[in-house]
């Protein structure tokens, strides 16, 4: 049995159905822009399992390094940090000295996963795995400090962020599954990409629904 394979297809299941959803929810007129580029984000994820599915069936194993598959990865944290960065974060933090403390306590998370990738980086020798995973981390790190701010700032005037908050606890447990991922892989770790690639998964299956409760309560 692969096991590489089974877990991306249950990556890749999880995800179809969250973008299926997400589709039928979002995709219609007057709905949040936001929205819709969360569903991307899960689109994003789903081909890029797809791909992966795909090339370890007819090719035995994925590369060791590059593949069309990060650029989904890629893609999907760059539709995240869009949506928060670009949608949400003028609504609630004016860029006053008011919010300098939540900016800098927002610096922890990106930070944690800024020092996982030092570790990884020194207990891989490998270049090609190397460049392959610092460039993925480029992409994760904003997008987890603007998920992981607006879960701790304060939401003073519209109660959106506060709303969102849950979404905001998934997207960040999802950066830390696919952290996960690439560590369990690369250094052959097999519980830790066990557990990764199912959290990864439950996360996809999950964040559509719970964005759609949380936007229900804008006008509630």
């Amino acid at each position: 049995m692969n096991l590489v394979l089974y877990l991306n297809l249950w990556i890749f299941v999880c995800s179809f159905f969250g973008a299926i959803y997400g589709i039928k929810q979002f995709f219609k007129p007057r709905k949040a822009l936001y929205l819709q580029m969360i569903t991307c984000a899960v689109i994003c994820l789903m081909f890029a399992s797809l791909f992966n599915v795909v090339f370890i069936a007819t090719q035995g194993e994925l590369n060791r390094g590059f593949h069309v598959g990060q650029l989904g990865l890629m893609g999907s944290f760059m539709f995240i940090l869009s949506a928060n960065y670009g949608q949400m974060d003028g609504l609630v933090d004016d860029r006053t000295k008011a919010f300098r403390a939540t900016r800098i306590k927002a610096l922890l998370v990106p930070l944690i996963l800024l020092g996982l990738y030092v570790l990884f980086y020194y207990l891989v020798q490998d270049t090609r795995v190397r460049i392959t995973v610092g460039v993925l981390v480029l992409f994760i790190l904003p997008c987890s400090y603007y998920n992981f701010k607006h879960i701790i700032i304060y939401d003073i005037e519209l109660g959106i962020i506060r709303q969102l908050r849950m979404y905001n606890v998934l997207a960040v447990v999802y950066a830390f599954f696919i952290m996960g991922e690439m560590f369990g892989l690369y250094m052959d770790i097999t519980w830790l990409y066990i557990a990764a690639c199912i959290g990864t998964g439950a996360v996809a299956a999950a964040i559509i629904p719970v964005l759609k409760g949380g936007a229900a309560k804008w006008t509630a």
